[in-house]
């Protein structure tokens, strides 16, 4: 399967396909065929896509092949007081990795996060932070990425 593949910047247009795949990575992280609340969670992502990405709140980049988005990206900026070791307030979360199982180890996954990496640096961001997936990690490892001990959430108990 020699089929060509390209990314591009997403758009609103792209709000229902970035939801799909995003779904997708949630529920292959969680090992479940179907999401907790997924018919709620469906519509609150594309309110928030479709008004996060115009606003420049959120950046997304997609992978298109045979006419189809297959990968999507996103990069969410975010302020704070400089801290010792970067002393621009702004920084950046990366999130939204995903590639369709068929499309994987073509290199899709590194030119969206490549593509993320250059406007995080254009944007003047002083660190970048994500989450990785065992798979991802050696990605993002490759490009200087470190683990990060130190980082604890907290959620509000499920209804």
């Amino acid at each position: 399967m020699g089929a060509e593949w390209s990314i591009r910047k997403a758009g609103v247009e792209d709000v229902d396909e970035m939801v799909r795949l995003r779904l997708a990575l949630l529920r292959t992280t969680r090992g479940v065929e179907r999401l907790e609340d997924e018919e709620t969670l469906v519509p609150v992502t594309q309110r928030y896509f479709a008004q996060a990405i115009p606003s420049g709140r959120f950046h997304a980049w997609v992978g298109v092949a045979e006419g189809r988005v297959v990968a999507c990206s996103g990069l969410l900026p975010f302020e704070r007081p400089p801290m010792p070791g970067t002393l621009a307030s702004l920084e950046a979360y990366i999130l939204n990795m995903y590639t369709e199982p068929g499309w994987r180890g073509r290199g899709i996954a590194r030119a969206l996060f490549t593509e993320l990496m250059r406007f995080a640096r254009e944007l003047g961001a002083g660190r970048v932070l994500l989450h990785a997936t065992d798979e991802g990690r050696p990605l993002y490892e490759s490009v200087g990425f470190k683990p990060n001990p130190t980082a604890m959430e907290w959620m509000p108990p499920s209804k």
